[in-house]
């Protein structure tokens, strides 16, 4: 009994020496990361997956062409996520889920959701070159429709895969007049289907999504790693400034009730109330705004426009929430106007799951890289995966906090430091 005991012994130093050499190849993941940016590549110069569309069908192919490569299989669900699997020791455990998404905005980016792809199948190809079987199956999902611009909704296909209503229809029309049953044909998949992409809970053992942070603490901090905390909440609402429209050229100033005015005056006042009752994390939005009749010399009469607050804590948003409002009626009515303040969708704040957390930072920590502890402003997929499964992200810097933009950059050295973060915990939940 005690010789099997110590041969154990052994056979776990020399195991966890192994993993410890084991190291990502930044350089095959920055030319994957270029590659699939190229299948974006339009006429006018610019470059665009948008979901569902040649572009990333294409580059959804190529994916799936080098997990295939590797022995791996690969399959999309009814949800339309593409999810590449590589078989562990004991297919019955559950399996340990990598992935983000290849679908950008207009003009996006090299490296917002396709890092998180790349350097999935990164950690399995160093499994596969190193000859490690890891004990848990591994998969690296690539989620569909993540950044939904092209029909107003995203998230799509974790919110599939988390069971939950993605809100979506056949009919639905798309920012080209497009409807949504057409365009999903692309993946094979229809609006009613997506229902039953659900994952079973048992048998996913954690998620873990690796990402350009799309901010500048990292950057500004000059620190190679962030360890999420938490990804931020959004509250949206509509607000419509009512007034009277009126002709600009014959209504005296003292007699004008100007919606856009009214609103403008408000719009200026939202940094300060927001910086004043929240923190440091706290933002406050106006991102669109409308005014009718829209008329040079009409003054306006009514003026509406979109407003978000994120922040890591419910209570917070709350507040800011309550006291834009205050803000809002009294400059209505120093104006004499009216308004209304329309809640148009709400997600909570999702925290990272403790014990996965913990296995990021004890990787940092074995990999002797500096790191620090920052909550995402940005939605990910892996706000809705936690909602299920536990969930954690890694986050590494995107220069001058640049991303949904063509000029979006994270150096190749930090590239690297993510996926070796993302290698490293891979294994250690894997021993779990």
């Amino acid at each position: 009994m005690c010789k099997g005991t110590c041969i154990v012994a052994k056979i776990d130093v020399y195991e966890g020496r192994k993993h410890r050499h084991m190291k990502a190849n930044g350089e095959r993941v920055v030319s994957r990361l270029n590659e699939i940016y190229q299948c974006g590549k339009k006429e006018d110069g610019t470059y665009t997956r948008m979901a569902f569309s040649a572009e990333d069908v294409k580059g959804r192919k190529l994916f799936a062409s080098w997990a295939e490569a590797l022995g791996m299989t690969t399959r999309v669900d009814e949800g339309g996520n593409l999810i590449a699997r590589m078989e562990g020791q004991d297919s019955s455990l559950p399996a340990i889920l990598m992935g983000s998404h290849l679908d950008t905005v207009p003009d996006g980016g090299k490296y917002d959701g396709v890092l998180g792809c790349v350097g999935g199948l990164e950690v399995c190809e160093t499994f596969k070159k190193e000859g490690y079987v890891p004990k848990h199956p591994v998969e690296v999902i690539v989620f569909t429709d993540e950044e939904g611009f092209r029909f107003g909704k995203g998230l799509t296909g974790s919110s599939a895969i988390c069971g939950q209503d993605a809100g979506i229809s056949d009919s639905e029309l798309d920012i080209y007049g497009e409807e949504r049953g057409r365009v999903m044909q692309s993946y094979g998949i229809t609006s009613e289907g997506v229902k039953n992409a659900a994952k079973d809970p048992a048998s996913v053992h954690c998620f873990v999504e690796l990402h350009v942070e799309q901010g500048a603490r990292l950057y500004r901090t000059n620190t190679s790693v962030g360890v999420v905390s938490s990804i931020a909440g959004v509250n949206r609402y509509d607000v419509t400034v009512t007034g009277e429209a009126n002709h600009a050229g014959s209504t005296a100033m003292a007699d004008r009730k100007d919606a856009l005015v009214a609103a403008a005056g408000f719009i200026n006042k939202i940094p300060e109330v927001t910086t004043e009752h929240g923190n440091e994390f706290t933002v406050a939005t106006v991102g669109t705004i409308k005014v009718t009749p829209h008329s040079v010399n009409v003054i306006p009469g009514t003026c509406t426009f979109s407003l978000e607050i994120r922040d890591t804590d419910a209570q917070i948003m709350s507040l800011v929430e309550q006291k834009l409002q205050e803000t809002l009626g009294d400059i209505c009515e120093k104006y004499g106007v009216s308004y209304t303040f329309v809640p148009t969708s709400f997600h909570d704040p999702a925290p990272m799951s403790d014990w996965v957390k913990e296995n990021i930072e004890q990787a940092v920590k074995e990999l002797g890289i500096d790191y620090s502890i920052i909550p995402s402003g940005a939605f990910h997929d892996s706000l809705i995966m936690t909602s299920v499964f536990p969930t954690a992200m890694i986050f590494v810097p995107s220069e001058k906090g640049i991303s949904h933009s063509r000029y979006e950059y994270t150096k190749d050295e930090d590239i690297e430091n993510g996926c070796n973060v993302l290698l490293q915990t891979i294994l250690n939940v894997d021993k779990m």
